[in-house]
């Protein structure tokens, strides 16, 4: 017994060892796509991340390029930081091989790819249309029903509160400029809503991908009626959770290769 034990621990540990080595491999190679920064914003958000000031383990939420990151209570400040920095990413990863608003399937292939190759370990991401029952549609509305599929009541109480945060910005906010034109351009959008949780030290987040195109060009288009006879919805959910022995031996390495898109990319949003 105790010498298959030992067998099965070094498999485990030769596995482990595998991932930690292609996974450093992925990072020095990885290109990484340079966002178009509002140039109102280029010399606040570079300046600044942060990402520095998390510090707790209270709940929390961030504007994190085209995605909206939400954590509970008892989520760790180190953890906090890993979600933002692995998501990001995976967004400026994809952005760099294809064009996000028209080609989906392939921008979310990269997306989920480049988490799994730095220590996410995900199922089976795939993407389908909304049903949209009635005329019309926002896109709030349709977050909230997708995500309950997958989220507990905790973290979709915390969802709504970002919502609800999010909606109150003004309309100069520097935050909501940002992620306005990060996560849509003209007519099509494609967002992401992360909801993150702890237990017991093992981190998961509830992933929320969502695609929309239209025939208007809009701004706080979370909130926006759109008309169900000339929009689409496109949603896909996934349940991703972190390998950490994985990612503690390449965190150092994302934290570098993203360097300066950290202060570029992430805003705090009270709640």
């Amino acid at each position: 017994m105790n010498q298959q034990h030992d067998v099965n621990a070094l498999k485990t540990n030769s596995e482990s060892q595998d991932k930690i080595e292609r996974a450093t491999v992925f990072l020095n190679a990885l290109d990484l796509y340079e966002p178009e920064i509002p140039s109102d914003l280029l010399n606040l958000s570079v300046t600044f991340d942060e990402t520095t000031l998390i510090t707790s383990t209270r709940k929390g939420a961030y504007l994190n390029n085209g995605s909206l990151v939400t954590f509970v209570d008892g989520v760790q400040a180190q953890h906090k930081k890993d979600v933002l920095s692995s998501t990001l990413l995976a967004q400026l990863a994809a952005n760099k091989q294809c064009n996000r608003y028209t080609n989906i399937d392939l921008w979310y292939q990269l997306y989920i790819d480049t988490l799994e190759k730095v220590g996410w370990i995900a199922q089976d991401f795939k993407f389908s249309q909304y049903e949209v029952k009635g005329y019309s549609f926002k896109a709030d509305k349709v977050i909230l029903d997708v995500l309950q599929a997958i989220a507990s009541e905790n973290e979709i109480a915390i969802v709504k509160e970002t919502l609800t945060a999010l909606q109150a910005l003004s309309d100069d906010d520097d935050r909501l400029v940002f992620f306005d034109s990060q996560s849509h351009h003209q007519s099509n959008g494609n967002f992401q809503i992360i909801s993150t949780n702890e237990s017991d030290g093992n981190l998961s987040l509830n992933l929320g991908a969502f695609y929309f195109d239209g025939t208007k060009n809009t701004t706080r288009f979370l909130f926006y009626e759109f008309s169900t006879s000339s929009s689409r919805v496109f949603k896909g959910t996934e349940s991703i959770v972190l390998n950490e022995e994985v990612y503690s031996y390449v965190r150092d390495q994302v934290t570098k290769k993203l360097g300066n898109h950290l202060a570029q990319n992430i805003y705090n949003l009270e709640i």
